[in-house]
């Protein structure tokens, strides 16, 4: 990894390895951080989270996903070791 962070194709590698299965290819990943960048100019962090949330079809709360955004902003270590596999899920707070 070079720069300020992976690569799309270091990125998608690293997404494929963490799901087990090829999932995402780099044109698709592409196409979501477009889609991404222009739901966070025009709507900023929440539309960004909606977007992702509509495009993966993620089985997580908004909630849990900011908190996770949070989390990684304050500590991006936290991120990489999940896309690297050795964090393998977002801790969930258990309802009361």
């Amino acid at each position: 990894m070079t720069g300020k962070g992976p690569s799309i194709k270091e990125l998608t590698h690293m997404i494929n390895n963490v799901m087990g299965q090829n999932v995402l290819t780099e044109r698709q990943l592409n196409h979501i951080l477009q889609g991404a960048k222009k739901a966070g100019e025009q709507r900023g962090m929440s539309g960004v989270l909606d977007y992702l949330m509509h495009v993966t079809q993620a089985d997580v709360s908004k909630e849990e996903l900011q908190q996770f955004a949070n989390t990684v902003r304050s500590n991006p270590q936290v991120g990489k070791e999940m896309l690297e596999g050795k964090k393998r899920h977002i801790p969930r707070r258990r309802p009361r």
